[in-house]
């Protein structure tokens, strides 16, 4: 794993640029998709936000997420319904936090984020010299609409 996070905002080209990636219209979608959203998004509903009016390889997008992750500048979750979730790792101009984390939905598969889930992060000093690459906060339950 990379020790410097890629930040992901700004014009998607300059990103796979920076990150060593060739500039596909595939890579550029997906991360001007994930950029817009506020939640993870799995293959499928990424693919139900590209343009109607051009062909898009679901496979295509699938490797672009491989990509993407590889690079690190992706979190990938695991929801109940099978699915693998994406989400960037700079958000809205925001980086999203060690603390970020989410809260999973045991019956519909939802996945919402929450920032400072709690204050329980275990400091630098209780670390005792671990490196840190990520940190895993996941609530499951049932969400409001499924209760």
């Amino acid at each position: 794993m990379q020790d410097k996070q890629i930040m992901a905002t700004g014009d998607p080209s300059n990103i796979l640029k920076k990150i060593g990636l060739k500039v596909t219209k595939n890579r550029e979608k997906v991360i001007s998709i994930l950029q817009d959203s506020r939640r993870p998004l799995n293959h499928q509903e990424i693919m139900e936000k590209l343009p109607k009016d051009e062909s898009w390889d679901r496979v295509t997008i699938y490797r672009a997420l491989a990509d993407l992750e590889e690079k690190n500048i992706l979190n990938s979750l695991h929801s109940t319904d099978r699915l693998t979730y994406f989400e960037l790792k700079e958000e809205g101009g925001r980086t999203v936090s060690l603390a970020h984390g989410h809260l999973i939905c045991n019956v519909c598969g939802k996945i919402e984020c929450i920032d400072d889930p709690w204050n329980g992060i275990p400091s630098a000093k209780q670390l005792k010299g671990f490196s840190t690459d990520s940190v895993e906060i996941v609530f499951r339950g049932t969400c409001k609409s499924c209760q």
